[in-house]
């Protein structure tokens, strides 16, 4: 059979894929914390995509609660560069709103907010709701019910990014926190405060994602259908193999040894796959920052407009390219 005796193809197939996280960032000395809570531990395990940043040290200040409003206002600080008024509603905040008591405890400070079902600590109480500094700007950015004002809330959320890692066998939990990781270990001992007085795990943060591929596939009009063209196969570790290798590639943390400069040629990756082009956003409000680049996020909860707030990175062939928002194409 000859060249031209091949068959036509009659479909294409071009890929989106977003990543978002399934637990809110976790700094290096919450993720000892958080280790041995199996709700927390479960979650982690959703994730096989992950990134290590960082950023000046978060605090809330100046806390006051209103008794007679069920209010706790306070400022949200990330160094000195950052500030911002929050106002948490109590009672609408969920947890709090679905408590059939009328009486609430209310414990905070500077790293940490919790309202209580009973006495705080006490043997029969419960946690109704809780804030991190991160868990803040992670609920702010999914309008949950309850958080007034930090309308800056993207500012806040600005981080540099020092490594990106998969894991290829199992799940970011064991990867990154049940295992001892190289490169968390040497970020730990190697990165200088960002804010005086802080520590540099409580500055270095990590960030569990979920790589979900959407495809879209165009058809001849004389193409013979299968079942498989409506339910096409997605192996999903090649996808997260190649979201790795496209980040590193373009952004080049400086914790990567590999920078993988052949990308988008690879063995494990989509090189060779029957996508002709693809692409990939983060999905949240966050922006990471490089000594090469910067990519900014966009969360999309109410409606799909929003990505066009997100940059992308977007392969076609060899042709690797970093979409800006707002300069490649319209931020609205």
């Amino acid at each position: 059979m000859t060249d031209n005796d091949q068959p036509q193809q009659t479909l294409t197939r071009s890929k989106m894929t977003s990543l978002e996280m399934v637990y809110p960032p976790i700094s290096n000395q919450e993720a000892v914390w958080l280790q041995d809570v199996p709700e927390v531990e479960d979650l982690l395990r959703r994730s096989d995509f992950y990134m290590i940043a960082a950023r000046a040290e978060a605090r809330f200040l100046d806390l006051s609660a209103n008794e007679k409003k069920h209010e706790l206002s306070f400022t949200f600080a990330v160094g000195d560069d950052f500030r911002d008024s929050v106002t948490l509603k109590l009672r609408e905040l969920p947890g709090v709103a679905a408590h059939e008591e009328d009486v609430y405890w209310l414990e905070a400070g500077e790293k940490c907010i919790r309202l209580w079902s009973g006495p705080i600590g006490k043997e029969g109480s419960y946690v109704l709701n809780w804030f991190t500094t991160e868990k803040l700007i992670w609920d702010r950015s999914r309008n949950l019910p309850g958080i007034a004002g930090f309308d800056s809330y993207r500012s806040a959320a600005v981080y540099d990014l020092l490594y990106v890692g998969i894991a290829k066998v199992g799940d970011s939990f064991d990867r990154l926190i049940s295992k001892g990781h190289k490169a968390r270990m040497e970020i730990l001992a190697n990165e200088p405060q960002r804010f005086p007085g802080a520590r540099v795990t409580d500055e270095v943060c990590l960030f569990m994602f979920n790589v979900q591929p959407t495809v879209i596939t165009s058809f001849d009009l004389d193409h013979d259908f299968s079942e498989e063209d409506f339910c096409p196969k997605i192996d999903s570790k090649r996808i997260v193999a190649d979201a790795e290798k496209a980040f590193i590639n373009l952004l080049q943390p400086k914790y990567n040894v590999l920078k993988y400069a052949n990308y988008p040629r690879g063995a494990d990756g989509l090189y060779s796959s029957d996508y002709i082009r693809y692409a990939y956003f983060i999905n949240e409000d966050i922006a990471l920052n490089t000594a090469h680049g910067r990519i900014k996020g966009a969360r999309i909860f109410q409606s799909p407009k929003a990505v066009n707030r997100a940059d992308f990175i977007f392969i076609e062939g060899d042709t690797v390219k970093l979409f800006i928002a707002g300069v490649d194409f319209p931020a609205q």
